[in-house]
């Protein structure tokens, strides 16, 4: 009898020591599917930081890029701003103000804009044709100046093309504006408290420079 009690009390302690053991094996595993499930999230923030940096580098690669593939020819290019000669909308051949883009970075806001003319909706087609001035020397033309005519005028629109940019830098694969048909653009943006290195380079698709003769 006494022996049956010696090997009940010896169970019984063997019993203690493997709870203890498994509470101690549970933990550790508790422990390594923590450390774990933490560097899966970190991961997968990782992954998704990334993502939003591609997403939105892309973006602005595709805005800038838009205008510059369509457009004619560059009528000035400068670090943070390109003057483009959009289109030949009045057919002539020659620069007309409401054929021009200005594309400026505003250090202020780190907001890229488009800037073009319009003219008020209560305007006769005649009073537009007539404000819409005709630039028969596109490449002395002080394109800035033409600019800051309009806006006093209250003729200038803008609509944001990229957000979040801290610097960038513009240039061209010749030193003459009108004859540039590579364009390549270098973004600093910010993107989620971070910042962003991109490059873009986009080609004129059908450059065509003003008939100065006309």
């Amino acid at each position: 009898m006494k022996s049956t009690e010696q090997r009940s009390r010896h169970a019984r302690g063997m019993t203690l020591i493997e709870t203890v053991l498994a509470m101690t094996i549970t933990a550790m595993v508790g422990a390594s599917l923590t450390t774990m499930m933490a560097a899966v999230t970190d991961e997968v923030t990782a992954s998704q930081d990334t993502r939003s940096s591609l997403i939105r580098a892309g973006l602005a690669q595709s805005r800038l890029s838009s205008y510059i593939a369509r457009a004619h020819c560059v009528l000035d290019l400068e670090d943070d701003e390109i003057t483009l000669w959009l289109e030949d909308s009045r057919d002539g051949g020659s620069v007309h103000a409401s054929e021009v883009r200005w594309i400026k970075l505003d250090s202020d806001t780190g907001i890229m804009d488009v800037h073009f003319i319009c003219f008020p909706n209560d305007w006769s087609e005649p009073a537009r044709l007539l404000a819409d001035t005709e630039y028969t020397d596109a490449s002395s033309t002080d394109w800035k100046s033409v600019l800051s005519s309009f806006s006093n005028r209250g003729l200038i629109c803008k609509l944001p093309l990229i957000e979040g940019v801290n610097d960038l830098e513009l240039s061209g694969n010749t030193s003459n504006d009108l004859d540039v048909t590579l364009v390549e653009a270098a973004m600093i943006l910010s993107v989620d408290e971070a910042t962003e290195k991109t490059f873009a380079a986009e080609s004129i698709r059908v450059h065509q420079k003003p008939d100065e003769e006309n």
